[in-house]
């Protein structure tokens, strides 16, 4: 990463701005996500007493690939050296900025930035790579690219010795593009040149976006007495992912501010400093492009998962893929309506200090693709459905423990919690599959709960709540598909330590977040192997399910005393395809998030050289997971990414990464 920002005052009205930052992010053999690629290294292929060096070498003098795990598995240094996967993100950032005042209570400013992002990508298989035996390879390039630019002008003055009153108006263009270029390359000629022309079979697809939104906004501030203000905004946003007739919304706000010990005179050696605040905000959201209409995307093939494999075009005709979700008739903007009261107070001259906030949304026109009969031709259809309320408090504590001369100690420490209701859906809609995985789990919206996680459980006595066991195996039963807790945290913390001893600082961040669910298939997969501690118990002796009850012929149950046939059998079972229980764990975690050492160079040895100021340091984040209850992965790991959406699901995930950095900072 390396940036440059510089200022110029070309005379006492006229001043500009510019900034630029260049970031290029390079990976090579990052492991991929998922379970259907032979660049995946099986769970349940390697134990802890597999000697890798049986593996090599893993390539033969012709370029064959040798000593493999099986006949259906790859040699494991054969995926990690043969088969890449390789990326190269180039990213630019620039800004722009004239500002004139033509006197001293107005000013107009002109503002431009640029962001422009080129990802590459290159995913290979080698000839003979298990499963791809005639070599294969993806190239995915990425480009994304924003212009945003705003003019604005501001006005302010003193209506008399105690008001003050600054008004602000504005415009803004915002531009977004989005293409995608995948070339998709099958059966290569010469192995390891990864080429298009040296494959005998090339798929390539290319995706456009393109979304504009066009801005005008307003702001008045009125502050009294520099202890009272009171902040009034709106904005008007026209779309053009929006229909014609309904692609402008408005948003107000109005906020209010009271700094009570100054406007009450308040001053002691307790508490030093009181404020109070209230506001009320609306916000406006578009859609993504192309939403409006149908349809169809030239596609160069059709494919399945486990069967339909074709590529076009067939005796000369193209294909084309119809869209599976219904436009909407009359689309309106999504809206989100938000209160929050809160107070900030300050003890012992700032020593201590507390900021408390309770906040309340509601949102509402929710834009989003309903199932429907797919005898309709269709499986979705897209329409304003759905309420979401949102509630919850915000606790900052900050305190300066220690403030001596030579040594301080600031921490600071916060807690959120937050309830995310399901109002109503839409019309006929009881439940809405928010994202689904594999083995019946899914991610569900029902009204009245708040996200949840979905799938079978076993079947119960319902007075103790333990498993009944089938007596003539031993085993546990399926019961029912139910919700299963929700995937969003009761609440979470953050502890941030600051120590100070002359110029050296050490900082520590610690993050702890409580309840929430996350289904694992990749412990699952553990334990229905054998690989992991919990499995060890009698597994050559008798096994029977202590956690189990056997039911009798009165209706009354007692303690399981049937045996399994062995204990890779009760193993094996809490892997079955239908169940969900069996992987869904507490999501409870404590993390050390981030460490950072950083020496500040004393003035004195900065007087003969152009510096201000030079502090050098290091830092790593994701250290380490201090406690969990999801056992053998990183309860944060997720199938889908980030967002509500992405909760609760975990399947062959990739580890996460412990980043460790230098970095030297200069003030001019």
């Amino acid at each position: 990463t390396s940036s440059f920002n510089a200022g110029f005052k070309h005379s006492d009205k006229f001043n500009s701005r510019f900034g630029v930052t260049y970031v290029r992010t390079t990976s090579h053999g990052t492991g991929v996500q998922g379970a259907n690629d032979p660049n995946i290294i099986g769970l349940t292929r390697f134990v802890r007493t597999t000697d890798f060096n049986d593996f090599l070498p893993w390539i033969d003098e012709s370029g064959n690939q040798i000593n493999t795990v099986g006949t259906e598995d790859n040699n494991p240094y054969w995926v990690q050296i043969e088969n890449l996967n390789d990326r190269e993100d180039d990213r630019f950032l620039g800004n722009f900025q004239l500002r004139y005042s033509p006197i001293d209570a107005l000013t107009f400013t002109a503002r431009l930035g640029y962001d422009f992002n080129v990802d590459e990508r290159l995913l290979t298989n080698r000839n003979g790579t298990v499963q791809r035996a005639t070599g294969d390879f993806i190239n995915d390039v990425i480009q994304r690219r924003q212009l945003n630019t705003d003019i604005i002008a501001n006005y302010f003055t003193n209506i008399n010795e105690d008001l003050e009153i600054s008004v602000l108006g504005g415009f803004n263009f915002n531009r977004r593009v989005f293409e995608r270029d995948i070339i998709s390359a099958q059966a290569l000629s010469i192995p390891n040149l990864f080429s298009p022309p040296n494959a005998q079979v090339n798929s390539p697809t290319r995706d456009f976006t393109e979304r504009k939104l066009f801005g005008a906004y307003g702001e008045v501030v009125l502050t009294y007495k520099n202890w009272a203000s009171l902040n009034l905004t709106a904005r008007n946003d026209w779309s053009s992912t929006l229909p014609l007739d309904n692609n402008s919304y408005f948003y107000p706000s109005a906020s209010l501010a009271l700094v009570f010990t100054d406007a009450f005179q308040i001053s002691n050696d307790i508490l030093s400093f009181g404020k109070l605040r209230a506001s009320i905000a609306q916000v406006g959201n578009d859609t993504n492009p192309y939403q409006l209409a149908f349809t169809f995307t030239p596609r160069p093939f059709a494919s399945g998962q486990y069967s339909l494999n074709v590529n076009f075009p067939i005796f000369g005709q193209l294909g084309f893929a119809k869209t599976n979700t219904i436009p909407p008739l009359a689309l309106l903007p999504e809206e989100q309506t938000s209160v929050e009261f809160g107070t900030e107070l300050g003890f012992f001259n700032g020593r201590i200090g507390l900021d408390v906030a309770y906040f309340n949304s509601e949102n509402k026109n929710q834009i989003l693709a309903v199932p429907i009969p797919q005898t309709t031709g269709f499986s979705r259809k897209l329409i304003n459905t759905g309420t979401i309320t949102t509630s919850g408090i915000e606790i900052t504590l900050d305190a300066d423990i220690f403030d001596t001369q030579n040594f301080k100690w600031n921490s600071i420490v916060n807690f959120s919690h937050a309830r995310s209701i399901v109002d109503d859906l839409a019309p006929g809609v009881s439940r809405f599959i928010v994202a689904s995985a594999f083995n019946s789990i899914q991610v569900i919206a029902e009204p009245g709960k708040q996200y949840q996680v979905f799938g079978f459980e076993w079947l119960k006595d319902s007075v103790s709540g333990r498993p009944i066991i089938d007596p003539e195996t031993g085993l546990r039963q399926t019961g029912l598909a139910v919700t299963q807790g929700s995937v969003l945290p009761d609440f979470s913390m953050g502890f941030m330590n600051n120590f100070t001893f002359k110029g050296i600082t050490l900082s520590v961040t610690v993050d702890y977040r409580e309840g929430g669910k996350v289904s694992s298939s990749s412990s699952s997969a553990l334990i229905n192997g054998g690989f992991v501690d919990e499995t060890l118990r009698n597994r050559e002796g008798t096994f029977i399910d202590l956690i189990g009850v056997l039911e009798n012929p009165d209706g009354s149950f007692r303690d399981n005393d049937i045996p399994v046939r062995s204990a890779k059998d009760f193993w094996q079972s809490l892997d079955d395809n239908s169940m969900g229980e069996n992987k869904v764990y507490d999501a409870t975690y404590v993390k050390l998030r981030e460490i950072g050492l950083y020496y500040t160079f004393p003035d004195n040895l900065l007087a003969n050289l152009p510096l201000s100021g030079l502090q050098v340091g290091v830092e790593g984040r994701n250290i380490a997971l201090l406690y969990t209850k999801v056992p053998h992965i990183d309860p944060e790991a997720n199938l889908f990414g980030s967002g509500v959406d992405g909760f609760g699901i975990e399947r062959a995930s990739v580890p996460s990464t412990r980043s460790i950095g230098f970095n030297v900072k200069l003030t001019f």
